[in-house]
């Protein structure tokens, strides 16, 4: 039974560590809100590889794309 279990555990953490890396998702920005999202390719967050500026207007500008580390900025609207 202690065999079947550490089996189990074994097979289980051996898939998940071949599972490829999905790229972070950003946050939602609040109404009324400026969001600055920027997407980094190393988790030092020494290569930008893109990025989200959405304004108080509702405007949104996106460039490069979703690396899997990211910084977020989120600013109220006056």
């Amino acid at each position: 039974m202690i065999r079947r279990a550490l089996l189990a555990a074994a097979l289980a953490a051996a898939t998940l560590g071949v599972l490829p890396v999905a790229a972070a998702n950003a946050r939602a920005c609040r109404i009324d809100h400026y969001c600055t999202t920027t997407y980094y390719s190393d988790a030092a967050l020494t290569n930008a590889v893109g990025g989200k500026q959405e304004d108080c207007d509702g405007t949104t500008r996106t460039w490069g794309v979703r690396g899997p580390y990211q910084t977020w900025y989120e600013s109220p609207c006056f």
